[in-house]
């Protein structure tokens, strides 16, 4: 759970992978948020998120994202899942899940339920995102704000070589 093993998230990955059930809001609002904000690659590893068999599939889908060949791999992970109650939630409790997420190579977002849910997995995550929603806004930059930063520099670079080829000029 040390803050000084945390992993820093990638500015613009090229590839992301979520960690949840194929089914349900969670999938589709993390897929419209990234298209939204800037569309990534994302590579879905389908999970239960709750029952008996959920803690042991989440980590293998965190361990099998990071065993795929150096070329496949996301640079980014999500594990998420919709709100719930504390028994519905408790397969992110679960040790193995969260030596999985600890001992991720990819730097890797909780987002467990709502605002006020916190499981263990979130402690051992690079970051913990309130919502699946919040997961996705982290992990992308708004393309339209990247665009107009450029557009500025591009801007001020031009105003500068101009004001200097003016002062030459006038020097000549």
């Amino acid at each position: 759970f040390d803050d000084a093993r945390k992993k820093p998230l990638p500015f613009l990955p090229e590839r992301i992978g979520v960690v949840t059930s194929p089914t349900g809001a969670v999938i589709r609002d993390i897929l419209h948020r990234i298209s939204e904000r800037f569309p990534r690659h994302v590579m879905v590893w389908p999970v239960a998120v709750q029952g008996e068999a959920a803690a042991a599939q989440i980590a293998a889908a965190i361990d099998g994202f990071n065993n795929l060949p150096e070329s496949l791999r996301p640079d980014l992970l999500i594990v998420a899942r919709g709100g719930g109650s504390l028994e519905d939630l408790m397969a992110f409790n679960e040790e193995i899940v969260v030596r999985a997420a600890a001992s991720s190579k990819i730097p890797l977002i909780s987002a467990v339920g709502h605002e006020t849910d916190t499981t263990l997995i979130d402690y051992a995550a690079d970051l913990r995102a309130p919502t699946p929603t919040a997961a996705a806004e982290r992990a992308v930059p708004v393309r339209m704000d990247i665009i107009g930063f450029v557009q500025d520099c591009g801007t001020r670079l031009s105003r500068g070589i101009a004001r200097r080829l003016a002062e030459l000029s006038s020097r000549l």
